[in-house]
């Protein structure tokens, strides 16, 4: 196995596991290849059947946790906390899961696959984003190929 292709959109239905996001996708893609030719594969030439298939998903789902703020106190100009006394808030954000998957192009079943989880944040920039889901592609590829199949 040394050679690659994205699976084809038109494979990939109803299944499309493209991100909306243009800018994620090209930056997944791209970060994706960067480590695969670092460990010896290259992109199939056109017209040849590449030696496996790529696709990826990247879902995410709600979650939150409880986290303390000693730098807020409670009080003001009638009373005051006990002391050591800190805030408790819930941050509420999304979990990243990349998925990315390693099909076999001649009977188009998955071979392998990693996944990667990562916290999201509603107000993080798209920048800070693609270098999270980045990060997770590199965590991901880290693993592949399997040690029994190197």
């Amino acid at each position: 196995m040394r050679t690659y292709a994205w699976l084809p959109a038109e494979q990939a239905a109803p299944a499309d596991q493209r991100v909306q996001d243009r800018y994620l996708d090209r930056g997944l893609r791209t970060a994706v290849d960067t480590e695969l030719r670092a460990k010896g594969y290259s992109p199939a030439d056109p017209g040849q059947q590449p030696d496996f298939l790529l696709n990826y998903r990247l879902s995410t789902t709600p979650g939150s946790s409880m986290v303390t703020d000693p730098d807020i106190r409670f009080g003001g100009t009638s009373w005051m906390a006990w002391p050591d006394a800190s805030a408790v808030y819930s941050q509420s954000y999304d979990v990243g899961t990349l998925y990315i998957a390693i099909i076999d192009p001649r009977s188009k079943r998955m071979v392998w696959i990693g996944a990667a989880q990562a916290r999201l944040v509603p107000t993080m920039s798209l920048d800070r984003k693609a270098k999270r889901v980045d990060a997770a592609g590199h965590a991901i590829l880290a693993k592949f190929p399997p040690e029994r199949a190197r």
